[in-house]
């Protein structure tokens, strides 16, 4: 049991410690830009600004109409590669 147990605990923190380099990577167009999205300017600008955000939720940030926001996903997106 107890060896199941620190299998079980390993698995964890190893799968959230890989997680952690990439943010809001469950995040999608649709939360942002769907017709019943409620996300602020200020969020999308927080999460574009994020240096361990998503690449791929960079590159929906780069189709914003906010300046600050898709201008710094970009920037953001470039240094992630």
């Amino acid at each position: 049991m107890r060896r199941l147990l620190a299998t079980i605990l390993l698995t964890y923190f190893t799968a959230t410690a890989v997680n952690a380099s990439e943010r809001f990577g469950d995040l999608t167009y649709e939360y942002f830009y769907g017709t019943k999205s409620t996300v602020s300017t200020n969020v999308k600008r927080v999460i574009a600004s994020d240096k361990n955000t998503s690449p791929k939720v960079l590159k929906i940030l780069t189709l914003d109409n906010d300046v600050a926001v898709w201008l710094t996903a970009k920037e953001n997106l470039n240094k992630s590669f």
